[in-house]
């Protein structure tokens, strides 16, 4: 099992937004391209190394797999090398002429990518288990915040009475929270106490998934997968069990309302709070009620 300080993996987008040609993506504050070469999926930064034309703009040479650059037709090949210059048949490619690539792997309906100084020694993926065998319903939204201010407030059950006290916290009048953390492999699980006993429960996994426990019969899940230091894609999933006519497109209706009615009153908020990356939050005051931050926050700290 590669340790901590190695890297992680990172699901980034989803595997339906890569179809027969490039995208391109910022993640991390840097601009990717991504395309399907063969039967894996391609990343470099999206600026060709010769005069830097957004590489996402060219076209995939069928045969070889490998990224032309509309502008002149350089082509890269998926870990990065110029493998053609077709001005410039009769010379030689030097080696430095390439541009950057990354890890990627893809599963789960997710494209991920490794997030390390080192290369990654294990292909092992985070998941949650009680996700397994399920279908879903999906939406994507964007958060005008931080991913970490974002994570943290999926986190947060003591905002509910407050930020949502005309959705999903109109019933819960009363702001006193009890939670119970406890660390699950690769991150940790908060359990809301009701009359001393477990209800409903949330589990984080590192580095950006979220599941929300509601029952057995109803699950939500979301991917949030960093742009910029001011921007978050939430992939967004609600879990069921039920294989019905139309009940995909019928999920898919109900995650893009209900995702949409509530998030929209989260991010005034998430893009109100200074600074946004919780790395720099250091004279803020946490209380007993924000254990799942904190948690979450230690988990941040030891992967950095």
């Amino acid at each position: 099992r590669m340790s901590i300080s190695s890297g992680y993996w990172c699901p980034i987008l989803t595997s339906s937004e890569l179809g027969k040609k490039p995208i391109a993506r910022t993640r991390f504050g840097e601009r990717l391209a991504l395309w399907r070469s063969g039967d894996t999926v391609a990343c470099v930064l999206d600026r060709c190394p010769h005069r830097s034309a957004a590489l996402s703009l060219g076209r995939i040479n069928k045969a070889s797999g490998s990224l032309a650059c509309t502008f002149h037709g350089l082509e890269f090949a998926a870990d990065g090398r110029c493998v053609n210059v077709p001005v410039e048949t009769d010379q030689r490619i030097r080696d430095d002429f390439c541009v950057k690539a990354y890890e990627i792997q893809e599963s789960n309906g997710f494209i991920w990518m490794w997030r390390g100084q080192e290369k990654p020694t294990s292909t092992e993926l985070p998941s949650h288990p009680a996700l397994a065998g399920l279908r879903f319903g999906a939406a994507t939204t964007v958060w005008p915040a931080h991913y970490t201010r974002c994570i943290e407030n999926v986190c947060d059950y003591s905002h509910l009475p407050f930020v949502h006290r005309t959705t999903i916290g109109f019933r819960n009048r009363d702001p006193v929270i009890n939670l119970e953390v406890e660390d699950v492999p690769g991150g940790f699980r908060a359990y809301l106490l009701q009359k001393g006993e477990r209800s409903q429960c949330l589990e984080f996994l590192y580095p950006n998934m979220w599941l929300l426990m509601i029952s057995e019969r109803m699950m939500m899940s979301a991917v949030f997968a960093p742009m910029d230091d001011t921007q978050t894609t939430v992939y967004g999933r609600t879990y069921y069990k039920l294989d019905l006519p139309g009940m995909k497109l019928f999920m898919n209706m109900w995650t893009n309302l209900s995702q949409y009615l509530v998030f929209r009153e989260d991010w005034p908020i998430v893009s109100s709070q200074m600074p946004g990356d919780i790395r720099e939050a250091h004279d803020e005051k946490l209380l007993p009620s924000d254990s799942p931050v904190i948690a979450y926050r230690k988990l941040h700290r030891s992967y950095q």
